[in-house]
């Protein structure tokens, strides 16, 4: 142990706390002060919903998105590479810069360290950019998630809610959740639509009704199970949000615009860099960590980004090509 970290045990009198947290610098509250029970629905529906809505998102893909990689692997692999480093670098920025609740830094964590969302492709749709290029980029950085998720999410919760720096998140039981409740389950949607591709086409435009509805749904319980955390910090979830999504949407266009690809791809770019998966940041608060609160602001973020992108989107859709 450091000798500044045994002077400031000494002047706390704090402890580890038995869930493996160790109180920060900023004297952040053991995790069973900080943190509520999880309601039994919530711990069990929230994990539920990611699975199916996971699911129903792999009957959207097929083997040919995973293929159109190959046609570009530079553009891909770059772009891959530069979200795995930058974003978790953004995420970073914001806390140093805003220095939020635990609350507010561990859902940005989260975010941060989370693979691309399919909510990408719904942006690049409504702006007229590369749709395929989106759902080929969504589908590789949720396999890359298995990697990349754990590591990101351990160094930046060392870094600002550990007060030794140590990796308190365990980085294996992230790994297994990414595997459980992202890849997996897409896989099995993967592999129905390829075993049964007539009778996903006739129920697709159910599908995706029901992916809304679960959406809904998901939004609607993590609401519910972190209420208290949205009263206290809503103001710094708005502004943290919004400084993230900004600089994430920045640093998409910013290196479009570096290696001089279309402005087809750099919109794809603003569309995709700030979209960060729900789903993973679910599993991981609710079965990692136990601390839906992490999820309030992941909920703030949702909005704001929809709020943030989607017009930015729709005034760029008559300058792109139909």
């Amino acid at each position: 142990m450091s000798s500044l970290t045994a002077r400031r045990r000494a002047r706390t009198g704090s402890v580890m706390p038995a869930c493996g947290c160790i109180p920060s610098s900023r004297s952040v509250p053991s995790c069973s002060e900080v943190s509520n029970p999880v309601n039994p629905w919530i711990q069990v529906g929230l994990p539920g919903l990611v699975v199916a809505a996971m699911t129903l998102v792999g009957l959207e893909l097929t083997p040919d998105d995973i293929r159109r990689a190959l046609r570009r692997p530079a553009l891909v692999a770059t772009v891959l590479a530069a979200q795995t480093f930058l974003l978790p670098l953004a995420g970073a920025a914001v806390i140093l810069m805003l220095r939020p609740a635990p609350e507010v830094t561990g859902g940005l964590i989260l975010i941060a360290a989370a693979s691309q969302a399919t909510m990408s492709n719904l942006f690049c749709l409504l702006g007229r950019a590369d749709v395929a290029l989106s759902v080929t980029l969504t589908a590789l950085s949720s396999a890359a998630a298995l990697v990349v998720t754990p590591f990101a999410a351990a160094l930046l919760h060392g870094w600002f809610l550990d007060g030794t720096g140590g990796h308190a998140l365990p980085v294996d039981a992230v790994a297994r959740q990414v595997l459980t409740g992202l890849i997996l389950p897409i896989a099995a949607g993967m592999l129905v639509r390829h075993l049964a591709p007539g009778w996903v086409e006739r129920w697709r435009e159910r599908f995706r009704w029901t992916s809304l509805a679960l959406l809904s749904a998901l939004l609607t319980l993590i609401v519910a199970g972190s209420g208290v955390a949205l009263r206290d910090h809503l103001g710094t979830m708005v502004l943290a949000s919004a400084l993230f999504t900004v600089l994430a949407a920045g640093a998409g266009a910013g290196l479009a615009g570096l290696l001089r690809w279309s402005a087809k791809d750099r919109l794809t770019m603003v569309a995709g860099f700030p979209a960060r998966s729900l789903s993973i940041a679910t599993l991981l608060a609710v079965n990692v960590l136990g601390r839906v609160e992490f999820l309030s602001f992941a909920f703030v973020f949702f909005v704001v980004q929809a709020v943030l992108i989607a017009p930015v989107m729709w005034r760029s859709r008559g300058r792109m090509p139909g």
